[in-house]
């Protein structure tokens, strides 16, 4: 569960709870093998982690363009700040226009959407309401009218998923962020198990590549050993506050795994979100770490709200 709509506990506290259960996932049914999706072959956006990148990310409506803080150029403090090169918008919320404007000043756009959950509340809500069994399970804790979606039934989500890509292509959007697609590892009310989200995501990569679009993966850091040649680059939140970046623990190998460093050793950039209000000492450590990794840190407000501002580790250009 992912903090853009509510990280409920860390996620290795949570798997450690249920490393007990690690023979069982390991063993649960698998479905057919998805073919891969190498993200290196195309020609969409690659954003590289030899260069800073600085990302501004607002989910809490649509963007406004007039508004110094929206748009990324202040602080928590309201201090200045230079422009983003990227920005990260809900997909339904922004019109062409938007995402016409920041491409005319030299921006990428990235168009967030759930790809993990059903929500009530979106325009293509009767899509998943139509489908037979009933798709939806368990509530997405912390969030109202939203549901855990059954990933493993692909060729159910297929057409709603591309449906929802393609309109980000329409609007002119240079990437897509599919969110909630980790739920193997939350309470979804279905028996979903590693390979199954692994089927799933690489499918989300595959979609998106057809298009012609640019996907990141959105969290998920355990499997990131198999699923960084399938994305292009990566967005993860409050991996330090949890220290987990660059060690997430795996329950089913009962070990820790290579985290988002894999992304960056393939020149792919790592976007990371923090929402805490650390100490001064210890932020500075972060940002620190982040530098040393290449990592593109910055705090936000919990909730991504549309003026919530940004505070970047460094506003430096370089490394």
């Amino acid at each position: 569960m992912e903090v853009a709509k509510g990280k409920k506990m860390p996620i290795s506290g949570m798997l450690r709870v249920r490393a007990a259960a690690g023979t069982a996932i390991a063993l649960g049914a698998i479905i057919g093998h998805v073919p891969e999706a190498r993200a290196q072959d195309g020609n969409w956006w690659k954003p590289a982690a030899d260069q800073r990148v600085a990302l501004h990310w607002v989910l809490g409506g649509p963007l406004n363009i007039n508004d110094p803080k929206q748009m990324g150029l202040r602080d928590f403090n309201g201090a200045e700040l230079p422009e983003p090169d990227v920005y990260d918008i809900d997909g339904d919320f922004n019109s062409p226009e938007t995402i016409s404007y920041l491409h005319g000043k030299g921006k990428k756009v990235i168009c967030y959407f759930d790809a993990g959950v059903y929500e009530t509340y979106r325009a293509d809500a009767h899509k998943f309401q139509a489908l037979s069994p009933q798709i939806w399970g368990n509530a997405d804790e912390g969030w109202n009218d939203s549901y855990w979606l059954d990933i493993r039934r692909i060729s159910d989500l297929e057409p709603i998923m591309k449906a929802r890509m393609q309109s980000c292509k329409d609007k002119g959007f240079d990437a897509v962020e599919p969110d909630e697609i980790d739920g193997w590892e939350n309470d979804t009310g279905f028996s979903l198990t590693y390979q199954d989200q692994l089927n799933y995501n690489k499918a989300l990569a595959r979609w998106a590549h057809e298009l012609g679009l640019s996907i990141g993966q959105k969290g998920d850091l355990i499997q990131t050993r198999d699923l960084v040649e399938d994305f292009d680059w990566t967005l993860n939140e409050e991996c330090f506050q949890y220290n987990e970046c660059t060690n997430p623990y795996d329950p089913i190998i009962d070990k820790q795994v290579p985290g988002l460093q894999l992304y960056v050793q393939r020149n792919k950039a790592v976007f990371v979100a923090e929402y805490k209000a650390f100490t001064s000492t210890r932020w500075n450590n972060i940002c620190a770490q982040s530098t040393s990794n290449r990592f593109n840190t910055t705090r936000f407000k919990l909730g991504l709200p549309n003026r919530g501002g940004r505070m970047p580790c460094s506003t430096s250009i370089g490394w």
